[in-house]
């Protein structure tokens, strides 16, 4: 390191970088506080706003901004600015080297107040695109969050609120450029991210600004060769994903309500010691040949409150429930159990009196206790409660709803059992339910945490799936988007409720969602109308399942069983590999699925591109979504690749027109690949076959004694 004082002066500081094999420079300006961040020669990114500093405070007043010359204090490998603020104040700039070839710069003002924040302004370039920070293509609500319906990979114009929403799910203050550097903020604190646009939210194209709540700013740069290497670096940073058992990559059925009715769907009496659907599911799937490695139980499965309120199983919904959850294990299917971060009845008053509650919050659901999760004490008591539910064999979680309800600390303030204030913490909350939760695995390598919302760290003890998208083209979009957004922000093992949440999907959303969900870590399928295509209702058919039993016209869909055979059981035979990916990812950080631009960031075309991507390195994917489309088109990347159904080899880069009836989802294998044997037209033509033959569940029970 070497440091000069003066008038447009710099300091440089040099770090390894060992992936790269390049270093990770910093030139700093003194007046006005600026910064080049340089590898291998070439500039990555520059901190600096034109003629101002490029740190600044930003309040009710306006920005105040670092003059100097800076007193400079070298400590270590690091290197201390202190400045005076054009408003009087005394600012610190800490500029050290960390780990995974990123440097740190840490600023705080003295004086600073709780409501405003601290900014930095980066220069970009006009071309570059920039991936992360959340799960959803925009923020709000998700069957909400169109328009705007353009909204795609790139973040490049939109002005981000990091701050957890309802339903919005998974965040992270991190992003990535196709440029191959990234930043990430230390913090959860809420903050505002504007990219191509300045702090009053005018378009500027070479203009990044970030702005934070808290005492302090404090970011970390890295640089790599490719953004998959910033990625990686990320990761590796906050902490690579947990790694589940390999059953968790095999196809899962979900309910969102599961009823105990008198009859099947076909109007068989449902004889059997078990829940009717469960049996039903079960027995139809396997006469059908559709493979089932987890069966997920959703709320209401409990008595009291809400179908949940005494943590124990409903005995008139769930009647042998343990023995019910002993034929699924016998039978290859874990089960998974919701829940949700609060307590109700007696588990509610039990926790107030013990004071392991968050005191100020929304109060919904209805007098429920919010568990304080900071708390070592009420994290362990809650986990109590679980124990008798892992006795009975459950497998391991669904962990809902930990995005709502959660103090934002401006109209409940006040602070959690550990001293957290609830505005810094409305953020982390996720994190600690999920934290807790895995407190009480008492195998967790055996196990399965499954979340709907996110937070930095979430990922080392849960995997994520994107919860409640619209039951239409557009949730299906959305969830095409998300997959991606949550492998950029280090969320790799991701995947959809099939067929959407909100409402009925038509026939043609549900078939081009089972092809997507079968090349998604995680092959959850619903939907959540409570159908199966065996007890399908024609599109525009009102259809309702409740306790009274199925009310409306069945069709038993042969091209929707077809269809689902087909993926299911392509997902099935891609379990190995797609478990070798999630090791990668749990070792290195590596993505499970791979935006083109991350591999190939020098291809321009491939900067705003999303609806084509990479499924591990050997497998490129282009799902469907887009409704009443029987062909679409392929971006094929370097390299040699063949397509799954027609045989058909192609050289890239190129793009060409794929025709795409319903039952298809564009795929296609890297030459030379260990999966060069897959052949989804052979396999189409035995779905058919195998569907033709609607199963007799009069005939099937017998067979287990019922």
């Amino acid at each position: 390191m070497n440091s000069r004082s003066g008038l447009g002066v710099f300091l440089v500081i040099g770090l390894s970088v060992a992936t790269a094999g390049q270093a990770l420079d910093v030139a700093i300006r003194d007046v006005p506080f600026s910064a080049v961040f340089t590898s291998g020669g070439k500039t990555v990114v520059e901190v600096v706003d034109a003629n101002r500093s490029a740190l600044y405070v930003n309040g009710w007043g306006g920005r105040a901004s670092l003059v100097g010359p800076p007193r400079v204090v070298k400590d270590g490998d690091g290197t201390e600015l202190t400045y005076r603020t054009s408003d009087g104040r005394t600012a610190r700039v800490e500029l050290r080297p960390v780990e995974e070839g990123a440097i740190q710069v840490r600023f705080s003002v003295a004086g600073k107040a709780r409501w405003e924040r601290l900014g930095i302004t980066l220069r970009v370039s006009e071309d570059e695109g920039f991936y992360g920070l959340l799960e959803r293509p925009v923020q709000g609500i998700l069957h909400e969050s169109f328009p705007p319906r353009d909204a795609g990979f790139n973040l490049r114009g939109q002005e981000v609120w990091l701050y957890v929403l309802p339903t919005h799910a998974l965040y992270s203050p991190f992003f990535v450029s196709s440029r191959g550097w990234g930043l990430y903020v230390e913090s959860s604190w809420p903050g505002i991210y504007r990219f191509g646009r300045d702090g009053r939210g005018r378009p500027t194209p070479t203009q990044v600004t970030i702005e934070y709540e808290g005492p302090e700013l404090v970011v970390r740069i890295f640089g790599g060769a490719t953004p998959l290497e910033v990625v990686e670096k990320y990761s590796r940073t906050v902490g690579t994903t947990v790694l589940p058992p390999e059953w968790v990559f095999g196809p899962w059925r979900w309910r969102d309500e599961v009823w105990n009715l008198p009859t099947f769907y076909d109007g068989t009496p449902a004889r059997g010691p078990y829940n009717s659907m469960v049996v039903e599911d079960i027995l139809m799937m396997d006469a059908l040949g559709i493979p089932c490695s987890a069966y997920v139980l959703d709320r209401p499965w409990a008595g009291g409150t809400m179908g949940y309120g005494d943590l124990e199983f409903d005995p008139e919904r769930f009647p042998n429930a343990e023995a019910m959850l002993a034929w699924l294990k016998g039978r290859g299917v874990q089960p998974v159990l919701w829940l949700g971060p609060w307590v109700l009845d007696a588990r509610r008053a039990e926790a107030v009196t013990r004071g392991y509650h968050v005191r100020k919050r929304i109060p919904y659901p209805p007098r429920a206790a919010l568990l304080d999760f900071t708390s070592s004490e009420a994290a362990a008591w809650w986990q109590g409660l679980l124990a008798p539910l892992l006795d009975l064999g459950i497998a391991g979680f669904k962990l809902d709803r930990g995005d709502e309800d959660v103090p934002d600390g401006l109209l409940f303030s006040g602070s959690y059992s550990d001293g957290t204030d609830y505005r810094e913490g409305h953020n982390a909350y996720p994190l600690w339910f999920a934290r807790a939760a895995h407190g009480a695995l008492p195998d967790p390598a055996d196990s399965l945490l499954l979340v709907r919302a996110g937070w930095v760290g979430t990922s080392t003890y849960a995997i994520a799936w994107g919860g409640d998208p619209a039951s239409n083209e557009w949730g299906l979009r959305n969830s095409v988007l998300a997959l991606q957004r949550a492998a950029a922000m280090g969320f790799p093992i991701w995947g959809s409720d099939t067929g959407g949440y909100t409402g009925r999907p038509s026939r043609e959303v549900f078939a081009r969602w089972l092809g997507f969900s079968a090349f998604c870590p995680l092959m959850e399928v619903g939907p959540t109308a409570n159908l199966a295509p065996w007890s399908w209702a024609p599109d525009g058919t009102p259809a309702r399942v409740d306790a009274q039993g199925y009310r409306f016209a069945l069709t038993y869909d042969e091209e929707l069983v077809a269809i689902w055979i087909l993926y299911a059981r392509l997902h099935d035979d891609l379990r190995a590999y797609t478990y070798a990916q999630a090791v990668a990812a749990h070792e290195r950080g590596t993505p499970i699925v791979r935006p083109l631009v991350f591999v190939h960031p020098d291809r321009p075309e491939y900067v705003d591109l999303w609806e084509t991507y990479l499924y591990g390195p050997d497998l490129l994917v282009r799902p469907v979504w887009e409704r009443g489309a029987r062909s679409v088109t392929v971006h094929i990347p370097p390299g040699e690749w063949r397509d799954l159904w027609t045989g058909e080899t192609w050289e890239g880069p190129r793009t060409i027109a794929v025709e795409a009836p319903l039952h298809v989802i564009p795929a296609y294998v890297r030459m030379g690949s260990e999966l060069d044997h897959l052949d989804l037209a052979a396999r189409w033509v035995e779905a058919q076959k195998q569907a033709r033959s609607q199963p007799d569940l009069s005939s099937l029970l017998p067979a287990h004694g019922w």
